[in-house]
């Protein structure tokens, strides 16, 4: 698995972290958890309340990073 170009910054992968699942580059935070709590109904600014550890530019950063994977998967030029 490796980090999409542009958000090593943001996110880290180490096997020795959580199993090698993707987390918050700094953090034990796993992005599912980011994504689980969104589709639950959690505002980011809840989010990063209960999860200090991440900073509001990672959790936007993430998911602007998810609207463009979508953006991709169906076709859709970046800027729609």
């Amino acid at each position: 698995m490796t980090i999409p170009v542009g958000l090593e910054r943001v996110i880290s992968i180490d096997a020795e972290v959580m199993h090698g699942t993707p987390c918050f580059k700094g953090t034990r935070v796993p992005l599912v958890v980011l994504l689980d709590n969104l589709e639950e109904g959690m505002g980011i600014d809840a989010f990063v309340l209960e999860y200090p550890s991440v900073s509001r530019d990672q959790v936007e950063a993430v998911v602007r990073w998810q609207r463009e994977a979508i953006h991709l998967a169906i076709g859709l030029d970046r800027a729609s």
